[in-house]
């Protein structure tokens, strides 16, 4: 999908996007051959000059795969296109903490880059966690409400303030009119969790950790790290399925379909 977008070049609106879909002109190699439709469906000040550097730019940063140059040209919105091409560069994060604020600890941090876990926990390896951003120089943040919870905790908690853009799932599927907190959106999604796992909540991970530290049984925090893991890999899970979601809503509206 991102070598459909047109978004990231200078000028280009969502509306003119779509006139040059409907127009055929359905990725970058088609509008390098049909440049004058620029002039024709927006601004005649358009310079043909200029949209090429940017299309081999824009070749350049996919071939490089370059995050971060297309995130800093797409829309917040429309940054799931990145998505469909460099899932590797989004880091699904999901903490737990002994309270909802501070000077609450945390007790888990799971990261998830669609292929691979990395679990921090207290009492383990948690002062890991900030080395481990030490050559993440593209990383994109995937959260679900990090805004306001996640990133701020662990920004008083352990003195980490994220470097890297975030793009937060639930403004995104507030927008598409979903809501219910993340287990309540995995629902309406058709995500299905382990059924070791179910009825387990923020409150009750919280008790976890409580019965873990007053009795040393591993079992409490084997449970609190599969359930932060769950919440983490469940951030990719969402993220594809708005991908496919907004893909098909965009090839109905123009009655063609993308590549894969």
């Amino acid at each position: 999908m991102l070598k459909n977008t047109f978004l990231h070049l200078s000028g280009i609106t969502a509306e003119m996007e779509h006139q040059l879909w409907n127009r055929g002109i359905v990725d970058w190699d088609s509008l390098r051959n049909n440049l004058t439709v620029l002039k024709e469906i927006g601004d005649r000040r358009f310079f043909p000059d200029e949209i090429l550097w940017e299309l081999d730019q824009s070749e350049l940063a996919l071939n490089q795969q370059s995050a971060h140059y297309f995130w800093s040209r797409i829309p917040y919105y429309s940054s799931w296109r990145i998505y469909t091409v460099m899932r590797e560069k989004f880091y699904g994060l999901d903490i737990e903490t002994t309270g909802l604020s501070y000077p609450h600890k945390v007790t888990c941090i799971c990261l998830f880059d669609g292929m691979e876990i990395f679990q921090f926990t207290r009492t383990r390896n948690l002062d890991e966690f900030i080395d481990f951003w030490e050559d993440k120089d593209d990383a994109i943040l995937l959260t679900y409400n990090g805004t306001k919870f996640d990133l701020p905790f662990l920004n008083q908690s352990l003195h980490w303030k994220n470097p890297y853009p975030h793009l937060d799932l639930m403004h995104v599927l507030h927008k598409m009119g979903i809501k219910g907190g993340l287990k309540g959106s995995e629902v309406k999604l058709g995500i299905s969790r382990d059924e070791n796992l179910k009825g387990i909540d923020g409150f009750q991970a919280v008790q976890l950790w409580n019965q873990y530290v007053e009795t040393d049984i591993s079992d409490y925090l084997d449970l609190l790290v599969a359930y932060n893991q769950e919440d983490t890999i469940n951030l990719h899970k969402i993220l594809q399925i708005i991908s496919e979601k907004k893909r098909e809503e965009i090839q109905s509206q123009i009655g063609f379909s993308f590549p894969l």
